[in-house]
């Protein structure tokens, strides 16, 4: 990739962009608060997450990459609409939609690029994995490398609020997160192999922590 296109995919990519993403736990809390995720098994949680919903959300990004023209915006609606079915606790589809729309405000302020600005202007349901795949088409990325920026950009994001759940320091963080860089990209080789819409995500713990999340006694975060 040319320098410049480095640059803006780091910027894209950086955890801390503000769309949101400190605010969300995406279910992990509910998981702690029952004694189910610890420090120790976390490394291991992330890596199976990214075997399914990491495979699924690299799938979506991907696509959206590929429609980065103004001519098939229907069809990347539609395909947002699609990946927020496939979400089935309210509280998970609830937080990547807050978050699919500020980052797309965000990008279309940043870049000034008309397709994401036309796109951020139409009230319809957006998803944070289509908006970062779509905003990667338009700033010249291929779509598998804004799959794997957009995995990398979650498990961060998801690190980080479990560093607040959890007993677990900055160097064993950045351990877990480095560790998991093979299990990124199997999620992005599957997501492209696998035939669109053959592709499953199968999470009903997550699940079922997503839609308990609102019942907890004391809450960090808003998912």
């Amino acid at each position: 990739m040319k320098t410049a296109v480095v640059l803006r995919l780091l910027q894209l990519a950086d955890s801390a962009l503000p769309i949101g993403g400190a605010a969300h736990s995406l279910g992990l809390e509910s998981l702690v608060d029952a004694g189910l995720l610890d420090a120790e098994n976390l490394e291991m949680f992330l890596s199976d997450y990214l075997e399914e919903t990491g495979v699924l959300e690299a799938a979506y990004c991907a696509r959206s990459c590929e429609l980065d023209r103004v001519q098939v915006l229907n069809e990347w609606f539609a395909l947002n609409a699609e990946l927020g079915a496939r979400k089935l606790a309210r509280e998970s589809r609830d937080a990547s939609a807050a978050m699919g729309r500020r980052f797309l405000q965000l990008s279309a302020q940043v870049t000034g690029l008309d397709l994401l600005r036309i796109a951020a202007e139409r009230a319809e349901e957006v998803h944070l994995a289509a908006c970062f795949g779509l905003a990667g088409g338009v700033v010249g990325l291929e779509a598998e490398i804004a799959a794997a920026a957009y995995l990398q950009q979650s498990m961060t994001a998801l690190i980080g609020c479990c560093q607040r759940l959890l007993p677990l320091g900055q160097t064993r963080a950045h351990e877990i997160l480095w560790n998991l860089k093979p299990a990124i990209v199997r999620a992005v080789e599957r997501g492209a192999a696998t035939l669109f819409a053959q592709i499953e995500s199968f999470t009903p713990l997550l699940d079922v922590g997503c839609a308990r999340h609102a019942t907890l006694h004391t809450r960090l975060f808003i998912s």
